[in-house]
């Protein structure tokens, strides 16, 4: 009897072989197997699950998902998949903390608009583009403080802030284009005061704060040191979404107070200035005592032609008689009332960094109760009262100091100043409008070049 051999591989052959040669004969008694095909196995269809902040959510009836700002949606496919995404209007949504891989698509929503928007998100299987799956977020409108602020910063420099409420999130943007970001919160020791988070705060008390009235931004940040590059220290600034942008509007009388700074030193400056005929001359009076338009000696009054800026909001100076005494300032609607701010290099050498800021003139002397930041680093209180002025100021180091002093008049005929006197015979200048207040050092003395401003409480 001859054997054979049937080798078949695993896959092929429905049973075992068997009775090789077991009946006799030739008709070859042995059971024949039959060989059934493979049923076929269907596609596996792309699908995916939702998550919310952490929670399983199911789709509305027209297939899209609610989101707020703020909200962190996670969605997690069966297959490797690719990803794209836009919203509608474009550009209206923004991500943050973005987790993103073949196996997941994870990020936190932001909404820059006060209107609900539409988000989608695209999946496409990796290993079959045929598969294609939308899954569509409903973006509730996102908070109406959030948005970018034209800073005016006290070392003398323009910068963007971003905030976003939602997201409890911001981004300042240098002159330069170099940003750095992080979250802020609220600050528990102050009502309508935030605190922002920075690794360059290194102090023992965290005075970054800031406060918000309507467009308006006032508060302190670890800016760079005027004139050292990789030092910062935490300064006041003013930031605003509401600048003049048409020309005759910017017309007014303001009581500008300022600073000059060099490396190692700082000055004071304060000045009234008239913004007039349309918007297209500015007179300054640039006596050494402080001396209004109206009361300025035509000799110390200087004029300057106005044009339009690099932005819709900004306005060039220069000084009809020197063209190197020029620069730049803008207009921003605070509480329906105009504020003069102006920060960059003068031209002239010896090239001091500069800020000003300028309060409308007033007849009236409201009273007011106002918090912010100065060139200390400390942050506090303004108060200014028929009288006196008061404050509370708690230092970087975490010790408190505070005085109080009485008011007087430097000028007859500026309405809206006031002089008085603080620790160690110190004198300051200041002015207020009920919204906003700001303090100045007085020139050539201990405090020259010292700031505070704050922003109503």
């Amino acid at each position: 009897m001859k054997l054979f051999y049937l080798v078949a591989g695993a896959a092929v052959l429905a049973g075992g072989l068997g009775g090789c040669g077991g009946g006799g004969g030739g008709g070859g008694g042995g059971a024949v197997f039959p060989i059934f095909p493979a049923t076929p196995v269907a596609p596996v269809s792309l699908g995916v699950t939702v998550t919310v902040n952490g929670n399983a959510v199911d789709a509305n009836g027209s297939g899209q998902y609610a989101a707020k700002p703020g909200d962190t949606v996670t969605i997690v496919p069966n297959l490797g998949s690719d990803w794209s995404s836009n919203s509608s209007p474009a550009g209206s949504v923004s991500l943050r903390k973005t987790d993103i891989s073949s196996l997941k698509w994870s990020a936190q929503l932001a909404n820059e608009t006060t209107a609900a928007s539409v988000f989608t998100v695209t999946a496409k299987a990796s290993a079959n583009s045929a598969q294609v799956k939308d899954i569509v977020f409903n973006v509730s409108a996102g908070d109406a403080r959030n948005g970018q602020y034209k800073v005016f910063a006290t070392n003398g420099t323009r910068q963007t802030l971003a905030l976003n409420f939602d997201t409890m999130s911001y981004e300042m943007t240098d002159e330069t284009g170099n940003t750095v970001s992080d979250t802020f919160g609220s600050d528990l020791s102050e009502a309508g005061t935030y605190l922002f988070k920075s690794s360059r705060n290194t102090a023992t008390a965290i005075n970054t704060r800031f406060r918000l009235a309507t467009d308006t931004v006032v508060g302190s940040f670890p800016f760079q040191v005027a004139k050292v590059p990789g030092t910062y220290a935490v300064q006041p600034f003013v930031a605003s979404r509401a600048l003049v942008t048409a020309q005759p509007a910017l017309d007014g009388i303001y009581t500008r107070l300022g600073i000059n700074l060099q490396a190692a030193t700082r000055d004071s400056n304060i000045r009234q200035v008239q913004v007039a005929s349309g918007g297209t001359v500015v007179y300054m009076c640039n006596e050494a005592a402080i001396t209004s338009i109206a009361a300025c000696p035509p000799a110390s009054l200087l004029t300057y032609n106005v044009t339009a800026g690099s932005a819709s909001d900004a306005w060039n100076i220069a000084n009809v008689n020197d063209p190197l005494d020029a620069g730049a300032f803008y207009i921003a609607r605070v509480a329906g009332k105009n504020v003069y701010l102006s920060a960059g290099t003068n031209p002239k050498p010896p090239n001091d960094s500069v800020f000003r800021i300028g309060l409308a003139e007033s007849a009236t002397w409201p009273v007011s109760k106002t918090s912010g930041g100065d060139t200390s680093g400390a942050w506090g209180t303004l108060d200014f009262d028929a009288t006196t002025y008061s404050s509370v100021l708690a230092r970087s180091d975490a010790t408190a100091s505070g005085f109080t002093a009485n008011l007087s008049s430097p000028s007859a005929t500026i309405s809206n100043l006031r002089l008085f006197t603080g620790p160690s015979s110190e004198f300051y200048f200041g002015t207020q409008d009920g919204t906003l207040s700001v303090v100045v050092g007085a020139r050539s003395g201990p405090v020259a070049g010292y700031m505070q401003i704050g922003l109503v409480r």
